[in-house]
C-alpha cells in the first residue's frame, strides 16, 4: 500500500472525512504512519541491511551510527576481504580468555557487543587494511510522498493502520475503541516477529566461547 492508500484506511477507521479530516491534519496522520513503521521495525525486526566500512587502524570499537545512520542494531559481522565471518562473542567471555584482550592486535576472529550503539572486534588491526561488513536491522526509510511505499512487509502493513487508528482514537478521547484497536495491534506482533525470525539462522545470534589450545586460540560455537 502506498502512503496515501494507508492514511485513507486510517481516516475512514476513524469514521472521519479522508479529503478534509475534522481532527488530524494529513501530516499528523503521516507522522503516525511513520512512527508505526518505526514501532513494527524495532519490535519485528522486518528490514535488514547491509552496510561496508574499512578497518581502522588500531580500532577496536565502532559506533553504528558511524556505519550506517538507520542501524538499529547488528546480527553478523564479517572480515569481508578474507571471506570470513566473526563470530559472536561476550565481554565476560573475553576477560574470562584474557584479562588484557583489549591489548591484542591481529585479524579479527570474534565481534562482541558493548551497547545498545556500539560494538566492538576482537582482536583489532594494527593497520588500516580490509573491509568489515555488517549486515543489521534498520530503521524503515522516511515516506517522502503519498506514492511512497513502507518498506514493511506487505503482510504486515495492516498493522499500520491499527496504529494510526489506535492513535487517532486516543486523540478523541475514545479510550475504550482504542484499547481495542491497540489490542489487535500488539495481538499480532508475534506473526511479523516469526516471519522474520525464520529469515534469520539461530546461529546469528548465537554466542561463541573462547579456548586456548596448544597456545592457539580456538573458536567453540554452543549448538
Amino acid at each position: 500500500m502506498t502512503r496515501a492508500e494507508i492514511r485513507r484506511r486510517i481516516l475512514e477507521g476513524l469514521n472521519d472525512s479522508v479529503e478534509s479530516p475534522s481532527f488530524w491534519t494529513t501530516a499528523e496522520i503521516d507522522n503516525l504512519i511513520t512512527e508505526g513503521g518505526e514501532i513494527l521495525a524495532e519490535e519485528a525486526g522486518s528490514i535488514k541491511r547491509t552496510a561496508f566500512i574499512s578497518f581502522r587502524e588500531g580500532t577496536q570499537y565502532y559506533y553504528t551510527t558511524a556505519i550506517a545512520p538507520d542501524m538499529m542494531v547488528p546480527y553478523r559481522v564479517f572480515h569481508h576481504s578474507l571471506n570470513r565471518r566473526l563470530s559472536p562473542v561476550s565481554m565476560m567471555e573475553l576477560d574470562d580468555h584474557n584479562e588484557t584482550w583489549s591489548t591484542v592486535q591481529g585479524d579479527p576472529w570474534w565481534w562482541f557487543p558493548v551497547s545498545w550503539n556500539l560494538f566492538g572486534i576482537y582482536p583489532y588491526p594494527a593497520s588500516a587494511s580490509g573491509i568489515m561488513r555488517v549486515d543489521y536491522l534498520a530503521w524503515p526509510g522516511a515516506l517522502q510522498s503519498d506514492d511512497d511505499e513502507p518498506e514493511i512487509p506487505e503482510a504486515d502493513q495492516e498493522q499500520l493502520i491499527l496504529y494510526g487508528v489506535y492513535d487517532g482514537l486516543l486523540k478523541q478521547w475514545d479510550l475504550p475503541r482504542a484499547l481495542q484497536a491497540f489490542a489487535l495491534f500488539a495481538e499480532r506482533l508475534p506473526d511479523a516477529r516469526y516471519r522474520k525470525a525464520v529469515e534469520l539462522k539461530a546461529s546469528d545470534f548465537q554466542v561463541a566461547q573462547i579456548g586456548t589450545r596448544t597456545g592457539n586460540v580456538e573458536r567453540i560455537i554452543r549448538n
